[in-house]
């Protein structure tokens, strides 16, 4: 651990100083006495005066010693330029994913890896630039490469286009969510068409590049958290999105032993931990250490226990061809934020994408048989009894936005998800999920008859205003006054079906202002 070894190396210096002083003050002293044996009334108060201005002056230095030891802001460690910025609420804004069900769904892979996609390992140099290379060059190359099958060294995106659109003039960083916002609104541009200078962030694109750039936007992305109000990062929706092809872009704290790391795994030392819990905390820390952006494109579950691989900005040199492993027990230690991008929507002239849906018993994780009542009605087969605890299961094979609506006794709506402001309703990640994840619906004593309402649409709506106006809708049906409500055409190709217990719906309508709407209905028995 180098900056460990300085420290060593500062400790004997200050003793061997402190030794040579030692035989100059005795001299002193020597001298000082026999001037106070022969002159006692003129030394003794030279001396008390001599003695206070020492305290002083040493009271003054530790003063000053104090105030740098609590400085934590750097855009450098060591020999490293770092550049993430972290801020609470740019991160609170950022959608929530709404991960896959690990209960009710399919496992992931045991290990992934997008480095094939990945373009080489450069260096950022001189310039607080991780954000542009962890958003830009890593992540926004990867999808790319992937999507394409071109090679990712002859189109890899420019670290600098969004990075010098959201710094300040002195190339000191950029918050990860800001690039994240200008890569989904204006697109990039590849490293060939915008270059990049590690001396300089002032170059800025023309109107003609801003409108080339359009051509590389992303529909969006997701912070992966493990829920709106927790900011701890989720390394089961991290290992989703990976092993769906997309990267995660991620902002770390690091510092100590990470800096000359030189090997495959990154194991954090027992001082590591201690001094970017301080750095954390903005107290005193003997190392520096700074938030730095990288770009996590692999996971192997049996590798160290499990650990996330994780492409770095600092060239060949560090970890292994630039490349290193971070143990899950170690990854909410030092990792702030996790960004997903949405992968790209790509279909075939004539391609079909399906779904599926049911209602699941909570007790016996079995399906609660349905019957087609018409087209997309319908019903429970039996009447379902009060206090029975159900949710609702949906699998997608192809990125769609969901919305689940439930009515009350009164008639009313109200929207069982997206659960808050801050859920995402994109479902970029292929597999099954239940809602609600962590709680669960039940059948109350009021009524006979509950309703519910799955909406797939292919781009985002206002879901809030659409639940208003169905709650303003004259219709009797529940279904018409979404039909209504949404103002939209129903997809022309979509078929519905099911086996008894799950519907399943396959449509080829790939028009994204059309959408699909499912009722569900279920009577009640006590």
């Amino acid at each position: 651990m180098p900056i460990r070894m300085t420290d060593d190396d500062k400790e004997p210096e200050e003793e061997s100083k402190s030794e040579g002083s030692s035989f100059f003050l005795i001299a002193i002293f020597a001298f000082l006495g026999g001037l106070i044996f022969k002159y006692p009334k003129v030394m003794i108060p030279i001396l008390l005066l001599g003695l206070l201005g020492l305290i002083c002056i040493g009271s003054f230095s530790d003063d000053s010693e104090t105030e740098d030891d609590n400085s934590t802001e750097s855009a450098s460690v060591g020999p490293h330029k770092l550049g993430a910025k972290f801020d609470t609420e740019r991160y609170d804004r950022a959608p929530v994913y709404e991960p896959l069900s690990n209960e009710y769904g399919e496992g992931l892979p045991s290990e992934v890896s997008l480095l094939k996609y990945a373009p080489k390992r450069q260096n950022q140099g001189d310039q607080g630039s991780c954000t542009g290379w962890a958003v830009s060059y890593a992540a926004r190359t990867i999808l790319h490469a992937k999507a394409t099958g071109e090679d990712p060294n002859k189109v890899s995106f420019s670290p600098a286009y969004l990075f010098n659109q959201n710094t300040d003039k002195d190339c000191d960083g950029a918050y990860p969510v800001d690039l994240l916002d200008d890569l989904k609104k204006q697109g990039n541009l590849q490293f060939s068409e915008f270059p990049y200078n590690e001396s300089s962030c002032r170059s800025k694109p023309t109107k003609e590049q801003k409108e080339k750039a359009k051509e590389f936007r992303i529909e969006g992305y997701q912070r992966l958290t493990e829920d709106g109000e927790k900011y701890d990062t989720d390394i089961e929706s991290i290992k989703q999105y990976i092993s769906q092809g997309s990267p995660v872009v991620i902002s770390m704290e690091v510092g100590g032993s990470f800096l000359d790391l030189n090997k495959a795994v990154w194991f954090p030392t027992s001082e590591d931990y201690k001094a970017v819990k301080r750095y954390i905390k903005g107290k005193d820390s003997s190392e520096e250490w700074g938030g730095h952006a990288m770009t996590a494109i692999g996971y192997d579950d049996n590798k160290e226990g499990g650990a996330i691989q994780i492409m770095n900005s600092w060239g060949e040199r560090f970890g292994q061809k630039g490349i290193f492993w971070l143990r899950y027990e170690d990854f909410n230690q030092f990792v702030r934020e996790a960004y997903a991008l949405y992968p790209p929507r790509t279909f075939a002239p004539n391609e079909s994408f399906s779904y599926q849906l049911g209602l699941v018993d909570n007790a016996t994780k079995d399906f609660i048989p349905l019957k087609q009542v018409k087209d997309n009605i319908y019903q429970t087969k039996q009447p379902i009894k009060m206090g029975t605890r159900f949710k609702v299961s949906v699998k997608n094979e192809k990125p769609i936005y969901l919305y689940i609506f439930g009515q009350e006794t009164d008639g009313s709506s109200y929207v069982l998800f997206p659960y808050t402001d801050k859920h995402s309703p994109y479902c970029g990640t292929s597999g099954v999920r239940v809602f609600p994840k962590k709680q669960s619906l039940e059948v109350d004593n009021l009524g006979k008859k509950d309703s519910i309402v799955i909406i797939f649409a292919k781009q985002q709506l206002d879901y809030k205003s659409i639940n208003a106006a169905v709650n303003k809708s004259k219709s009797p049906s529940f279904l018409e006054k979404f039909q209504s409500a949404t103002k939209t055409k129903l997809s022309k190709s979509a078929q519905f079906g099911g086996d008894g217990e799950t519907i399943d719906l396959v449509s080829t309508d790939h028009d994204p202002n059309s959408l699909d709407l499912i009722l569900i209905e279920f009577d009640k028995e006590k």
